[in-house]
């Protein structure tokens, strides 16, 4: 596992968490990022660090979709 790319993740996660204004979308988008990204710190299970690919997807749809609709974004439904 490549430490330098858990450490950008992570940075990349706190940004986004800090970014974003409402608490149920900060939840939405990085709920499960975090938890994996704490799992994968820790070694948690077989293959984890398999799961970095995943993580950074699910960032990406974050980031995108703050640059879509701002820091003020909200989860409706």
């Amino acid at each position: 596992m490549s430490q330098e790319k858990l450490e950008a993740l992570k940075a990349w996660a706190t940004k986004l968490e800090e970014t974003i204004v409402d608490k149920d979308a900060r939840d939405h988008f990085l709920k499960l990022p975090k938890h994996w990204l704490d799992d994968v710190e820790r070694k948690v299970g077989p293959g984890v660090e398999e799961i970095l690919p995943r993580i950074e997807q699910l960032l990406e749809r974050a980031q995108e979709a703050v640059y879509k609709y701002g820091p003020n974004l909200r989860i409706i439904g």
